[in-house]
């Protein structure tokens, strides 16, 4: 499926779900960026994405199956970006 910045940008501060061995981990979109100098590419800008989950979750860089009311289920590659002061901050790239 190809995901856009705007169906992205709609979900700011929206919960979404995070599904690992059999558990529901809640995840929540904090902020969807375009990136800057990026080329498009069919009609698509550059784009990414930040959850924030509990600080006890300590997720490692792979492909994760997430959740989200209106969006449906998706697969991302999200990447571990640090702690903030509300909990563990998760980022996905599109390009």
């Amino acid at each position: 499926m190809q995901y856009h910045f705007d169906d992205f940008k709609g979900c700011l501060d929206q919960p979404f779900a995070l599904e690992l061995e059999g558990s529901i981990y809640p995840l929540k979109l904090i902020s969807a960026d375009k990136l800057n100098n990026s080329a498009t590419v069919d009609d698509r800008e550059a784009f990414s994405i930040v959850f924030r989950g509990e600080s006890s979750l300590k997720l490692e860089q792979k492909i994760y199956r997430i959740s989200h009311n209106t969006m449906g289920d998706m697969e991302l590659f999200i990447v571990p970006i640090g702690p903030d002061d509300k909990g563990m901050r998760y980022e996905a790239v599109f390009s």
